[in-house]
Formats: structure tokens, sequence, C-alpha cells
């Protein structure tokens, strides 16, 4: 009878230990869960409040304010082109000069860092003249980081 009773108490430890462990993956599984959860939704940019930065960046531009649009750019921006560079560059595109339109966005990953892709269509053509506007979150202020136009 000893025996009986012996096997049954490690039989109940082992029962014991594998509940216990099962709590703690459990615990743990939604503490990782929420983290992930937190930090990507903190993270995630807010596309609308993106696009006003894009507008507004397109609008200096056609309103002569290249100085302004260019000082709302990311630094990496700033650093690939100059201040006078991009005045420059941006006097000599046509496209740039008259309204655009907005078409799409997409929400893109560059270097691990969560951006949106704006894009404009300037002109009447379709599929011509076409401007993307990379931006993205900037020390909680939402930049342009590239100015491409097609």
């Amino acid at each position: 009878m000893p025996k009986e009773t012996t096997n049954r108490q490690i039989a109940r430890q082992g029962q014991t230990m594998l509940v216990a462990l099962l709590a703690v993956l459990v615990v743990l599984a939604v503490a990782v869960g929420g983290v992930w959860f937190w930090r990507s939704a903190e993270t995630k940019p807010d596309i609308d409040a993106g696009r006003v930065a894009a507008d507004r960046f397109l609008e200096q531009i056609r309103a002569g304010q290249a100085g302004e649009a260019w000082q709302s750019t990311t630094a990496e921006f700033k650093s690939a082109e100059g201040r006078e560079t991009f005045a420059k560059n941006v006097k000599t595109h046509p496209l740039l000069k008259q309204p655009a339109t907005f078409v799409s966005v997409q929400a893109v990953t560059v270097q691990g860092q969560p951006r949106a892709e704006y894009l404009y269509r300037a002109g009447k053509e379709k599929g011509k003249g076409m401007i993307r506007l990379l931006a993205g979150l900037d020390n909680d202020t939402w930049r342009v980081d590239r100015l491409t136009i097609e």
C-alpha cells in the first residue's frame, strides 16, 4: 500500500508541476503579445496625418516656398539634398508648379521603420506626371523623407 501512495503522490506532483508550467507559459505569452501589440500600435503611422504633411509640402513648393518645404523634411532628406540644390531642382520641374491630385497611399517599411508613400498626379494626363512622396514620423512630427518625380 505505501508503494501506491508514493506513485499517486508522484503523479499528483507531476500534474501540479504541469499546471504550474502551463500557467507560467500563458502569462508569458500574454505579456509578450501585449508588448508586441503596444509597440506596433505605437509605431504605426497615422496615414491621414502624414497626408497633411505631404499636401503642405507640395503646396509650399507650388507657392514658391521651396526653403520652407525643404525645412519640413527629414534630416536624411536634407543630407541628401541641400537647401539651395533642392530649391534649384524644384524650379526646373514643371510638374511641381501645377496642382497635384492625390491618387493613393500605401504603408511601407524602410529600414525597419514604418513609412507612408503618397502618390499624386500632376497635370491632366493619366499615368504621366506622377509625384511620389515618402513620409514618416520624425520626433513625433510627420516629415517628407523622399521626393520622386516620374
